[in-house]
């Protein structure tokens, strides 16, 4: 390397130290071109990999690519296979196609990684423990868990037999494990894998190290799926102590541990705790930017879920109202955010049979989607379902009709026969049907809802049980009790399952 492209290179790591990203860039880019003017492979791989990885550490990943596989070219040319500096490319190529999520493109070069490892180091060494655990999490990102699980369970006994049983990179692998466990709802392994990483981590790095947040997220989740809220709750507000150490009060970060707290307790029907912590998010942001922001609307948004959950209607109906108008004011009113609020609002009125009330907003969100998407997108219709929904609720039939029949005619094709929103709209319009005493039509409707709905959902989900309890409701009115009974039995033997999953999962975990 001359001394020129060397000056280059010296003011452009000065510039990233001062945190001046686009004059490192210029002197990045610079250095790049004095290298290819002197067609010298090894200054050129140099310089594009110092430009990628400027771009790398900025997320812009894109960028990064072709200049990390055109060093990686350059080396192979001229470097023997299993030269260090090839496997400095592999590792950045295949880290800069993980965070695009290119899989299938990183997949063989951390495979070519790992044959390096292993013949340079031979197969026992900790470096292609390493290795492994990388490859592992690339399979585990495609799902593919046998071939991870093999590959976590390789690298952990080449570490413990490197290490011992009590080094952070032991508890690094506990926790890929654990978590790939915990992808695969096997729970009680996940949870016994999770506890012997935190044991580790927090005997190694101190009990409110940073990285030992990702961990906590997962042993609060495992909890959760166990029905042991108490204890997830407890992880949530560790993770909001380390949070609060490590970052400070206010930080973005800390605010989300706080809304995680908020959320933990709701769960738990601890409407007070849960109160207080949103509020105590909410006033951080409003501290930092303001009541009229995107963050301070999803905040009154989760406080107008918790009052509608405790059916203080006044407060909850105001928070709604809130939440909506900033996303409408900030975004405008067809963004997806704001149409999210749409929902609500009119979800909270239905759910108290203020259909007249939620009415305008299904309208609105019909609107929305049909000038945004078209009248006979998928988007449309759903929202059409909706609507059609609230007008039946109010015992406007001819309406509801004119809707539901439509979606019905075209959803077929539009949404799709097997989908889940083909179903929902079959299974209203069977409803409608058996109101406004159209029995043959109504039970035809019914039957197409419930096998569509089996197709979509599988045949133990709970709208199966509903579509089988409304068509049951049908057959008693047409005095066909054995078939009424027959249809109530499959789906009680539905809902029944749902409770008896939850408490083998909770027995499994206890």
């Amino acid at each position: 390397m001359n001394k020129d492209i060397r000056q280059l290179m010296e003011s452009g790591n000065e510039a990233v130290q001062n945190q001046d990203i686009s004059q490192a860039e210029t002197m990045f880019k610079a250095a790049l071109w004095e290298a290819e003017r002197s067609n010298d492979p090894m200054v050129i791989a140099d310089c594009l990999d110092r430009l990628a990885e400027l771009y790398f550490d900025s997320d812009r990943f894109e960028e990064a690519e072709p200049l990390y596989r055109r060093a990686l070219e350059a080396r192979e040319s001229r470097l023997d296979p299993n030269h260090e500096q090839i496997v400095q490319s592999l590792n950045n190529l295949s880290a800069v196609y993980f965070f695009q999520e290119k899989f299938e493109s990183a997949e063989p070069l951390c495979v070519r990684l790992t044959e390096i490892y292993e013949r340079v180091l031979g197969p026992n060494n900790p470096e292609v423990a390493t290795s492994y655990n990388n490859l592992a999490l690339l399979y585990a990102a495609q799902q593919k868990f046998g071939a991870a699980e093999a590959l976590y369970k390789r690298s952990l006994e080449l570490k413990l037999r490197a290490l011992g049983d009590n080094h952070p990179e032991v508890g690094d692998i506990l926790h890929n494990l654990g978590t790939l466990y915990l992808s695969e709802e096997r729970y009680d392994e996940a949870q016994a894998n999770l506890l012997k990483a935190l044991n580790v981590l927090e005997s190694t790095l101190g009990t409110e190290h940073p990285d030992l947040e990702g961990l906590i997220i997962s042993l609060a989740q495992v909890m959760e799926q166990a029905g042991n809220l108490d204890e997830a709750t407890k992880m949530y507000e560790r993770l909001l102590n380390i949070k609060e150490v490590n970052l400070g009060p206010t930080h973005d970060e800390v605010v989300e541990a706080v809304k995680n707290v908020a959320g933990s307790y709701a769960r738990q029907s601890k409407y007070a705790e849960s109160e207080r912590f949103y509020k105590r998010a909410l006033a951080i942001r409003e501290r930092s930017q303001g009541r009229k922001s995107l963050e301070a609307a999803e905040l009154l948004s989760c406080l107008g879920e918790l009052y509608h959950h405790q059916n203080k209607i006044p407060q909850a109906e105001e928070f709604f109202k809130e939440a909506l108008t900033i996303c409408e004011q900030v975004l405008g009113p067809k963004h997806e955010q704001t149409e999210h609020h749409l929902k609500n609002i009119a979800g909270f009125y239905q759910s108290y049979n203020r259909h007249a009330k939620a009415e305008p907003y299904w309208q609105k969100l019909v609107g929305f989607k049909e000038k945004g998407f078209g009248k006979e997108s998928p988007d449309a219709m759903r929202a059409r379902i909706l609507l059609a929904d609230c007008l039946t609720n109010q015992e406007k039939y001819s309406e509801a009709e004119v809707i539901l029949k439509e979606v019905v005619n075209k959803g077929e094709k539009t949404l799709g026969p097997d989908s889940v929103d083909f179903g929902a709209a079959l299974h209203c319009l069977a409803e409608l049907n058996r109101l406004t005493q159209k029995g043959e039509e109504a039970e035809q409707l019914y039957k197409r809802a419930i096998d569509v709905r089996t197709r979509a959902l599988g045949p133990q989900h709970i709208d199966v049980a509903k579509s089988l309890k409304a068509y049951a409701t049908l057959l008693q009115s047409m005095y066909r009790e054995a078939e009424a009974e027959h249809m109530l039995n499959c789906a009680r033997a539905i809902l029944d399952s749902h409770k008896q999953d939850a408490g083998q999962l909770s027995q499994s975990l206890s």
